[in-house]
C-alpha cells in the first residue's frame, strides 16, 4: 500500500477533531500532517491497545528505535516511510518524537498524578510537542512568541481531553486530575471513582480544571498574531483550538455531564466554528 494512503485512512477512521483542521491546508501540508498523524496514533495505540504491559513496553522499544531510523532515512514502518520526508522538510527536531514517546510511556508507568507541575509534564509531552512538530508543519520557524502560543494550546487541548474523557480513563485505572486538586476540593478517589451527580465537591472540583484549561487557552490566544501571513499559517492550529474550547465550553455548562456521555460537537456546530476562523483569519 502507499505509505502517504495508508497515514490517510488512519486520520479517516480515527474522526478525530484535530483531524477536521487537515482540511484547511494545502495537499503537501496535509499530507504531511497525517503522516506525523498516524505516527501519534500509532505511538499511542502501542499502549492503549497492547494486551499487556509487556507488549506495549516492546511496542514503546520498537518506536524509540523507530525514530532513530526514520531520521536516519531508514524507517521500517510504512507510517515511517510516509513519515522521513516530513521531518527533512519541515526540519522538525527528533527530541520532539522522542517525548511523545516518553509522554505515551508515562500512560502505562502512572495511573496517577500527585501535583498539576507532574500532569503539565505529561501533557507537554503528549500535547504540547504534537502542537510543534505542527507549527513547523504549518510553515512556522524560530518565533519564540508563536512556540509559546503552540505549547500553550497543547495544554489546553490535553487539559480538554482529560475532562471530556474522564470516565472512560476511569475505566482504565488512571486518574489525571492531580491528587492536590482533589484534595483541595475535598473529592477523594473513591469519590471520583463513584462520582455521585450531586456531589458539589466534585462540581466544584471540575469547575476549577475548566478554569486552569481556559487560561491555557487564552495564553495561546495572546501569543498567536492576529492578523498577516503567520495569523494565516496557523489557521489549521486556531481551527482546531477553537473546536477544543467550544467543547470545554459544553462541558461548563454542566461539568458533571462527563460522566454521562462524552462530550462533543455536532458538525453544524464545527462548520459554524470553521467559517468563523476563516473570517475572522483572512478578512482582517
Amino acid at each position: 500500500m502507499n505509505p502517504q494512503h495508508y497515514c490517510h485512512q488512519i486520520c479517516k477512521k480515527s474522526g478525530s477533531n484535530f483531524v477536521y483542521a487537515f482540511y484547511l491546508l494545502g495537499k503537501k501540508r496535509r499530507h504531511a500532517l497525517e503522516a506525523f498523524y498516524a505516527f501519534c496514533r500509532l505511538v499511542d495505540d502501542a499502549v492503549d491497545e497492547a494486551p499487556s504491559a509487556e507488549e506495549a513496553q516492546n511496542n514503546l522499544r520498537f518506536w524509540r528505535e523507530e525514530i532513530a531510523r526514520i531520521y536516519r532515512g531508514e524507517g521500517e514502518h510504512i507510517v515511517s516511510q510516509a513519515l522521513t520526508p516530513v521531518v527533512r522538510a519541515y526540519d522538525i527536531p527528533q527530541k520532539y518524537l522522542e517525548e511523545i514517546v516518553a509522554g505515551c510511556e508515562m500512560d502505562l508507568v502512572k495511573k496517577n498524578y500527585v501535583t498539576f507541575q507532574e500532569l503539565e509534564l505529561y501533557c507537554h509531552r503528549v500535547a504540547s510537542c504534537v502542537g510543534l512538530v505542527s507549527l513547523r508543519i504549518f510553515g512556522i520557524r524560530n518565533n519564540r512568541m508563536i512556540d509559546a502560543g503552540g505549547i500553550a494550546l497543547g495544554k489546553a487541548l490535553q487539559l480538554t481531553n482529560i475532562l471530556r474523557d474522564i470516565s472512560t480513563d476511569l475505566a482504565r485505572g488512571r486518574i489525571y486530575i492531580p491528587e492536590e486538586d482533589l484534595r483541595q476540593s475535598g473529592v477523594s478517589k473513591e469519590a471520583l471513582e463513584k462520582h455521585s451527580l450531586d456531589d458539589l465537591n466534585l462540581a466544584d472540583l471540575l469547575y476549577f480544571e475548566i478554569k486552569r484549561a481556559r487560561e491555557f487557552y487564552q495564553e495561546a490566544w495572546q501569543s498567536f498574531p492576529k492578523f498577516g501571513k503567520e495569523r494565516r499559517q496557523l489557521v489549521a492550529a486556531i481551527l482546531m483550538g477553537r473546536i477544543y474550547e467550544a467543547i470545554l465550553d459544553k462541558i461548563a455548562k454542566d461539568p458533571l455531564s462527563v460522566f454521562r456521555q462524552k462530550v462533543k460537537l455536532t458538525g453544524k456546530e464545527k462548520s459554524l466554528i470553521a467559517l468563523k476562523v476563516l473570517l475572522d483569519t483572512y478578512l482582517k
